[in-house]
């Protein structure tokens, strides 16, 4: 659990052994770990989303996706924030936070950024604050959400074809690993 101490213990590549004492989290790729964080997490989320009936989305570990007008989606974000920080000891970075706006009324970033930056609910409650200076993450036409694209027609196409490109890349580095025991 998230705040136990442990030891994560590996050996590198002559084989020597090695220990690193931990204090938070758990291995990364480690895929009872990810199942572990995802049980954790879950019933805070719910809790959250449960409280917020203008919201609807899906939250698996620490990635989050909500479908709701500005002002209540950025309400959600806060009080997640806000609860994973009380239950789990757990920070939602909030620079890293993405937005899309899809619909015809919007029809580039800067207009939405500038929407975004001027919102009335964004300035005028304190839960919010963390968020106002937030310009970055902000799209008109797509984004990745727990690596599925969303978004117009063309910008998934597009998505879809480089992240096909970067694995026939991937792929290709395989030939050269000789040493079945090896993951690349």
């Amino acid at each position: 659990m998230p705040g136990t101490a442990s030891n994560l213990h590996f050996s590198d590549y002559q084989g020597q052994a090695h220990k690193i004492a931990c204090s938070k989290g758990g291995q990364q790729g480690d895929a009872f770990e990810t199942v572990r964080f995802a049980v954790t997490t879950l019933p805070s989320f719910g809790r959250v989303f449960a409280r917020h009936a203008a919201c609807t989305g899906a939250a698996i570990c620490d990635d989050v996706f909500i479908v709701a007008p500005l002002a209540e989606c950025l309400a959600l974000a806060a009080e997640h924030k806000q609860v994973l920080k009380q239950d789990l000891d757990l920070g939602l970075d909030v620079p890293k936070f993405n937005r899309f706006f899809s619909g015809d009324r919007i029809n580039d970033d800067e207009h939405a950024r500038a929407l975004f930056q001027n919102a009335p609910s964004l300035h005028a409650n304190l839960q919010l604050a963390c968020q106002s200076g937030m310009d970055a993450g902000i799209s008109t036409t797509g984004l990745r959400v727990a690596g599925v694209p969303i978004g117009n027609d063309e910008w998934v196409q597009q998505f879809v074809q480089a992240k096909a490109a970067a694995v026939k890349v991937d792929v290709g580095k395989l030939d050269i690993i000789s040493d079945g025991h090896i993951q690349y």
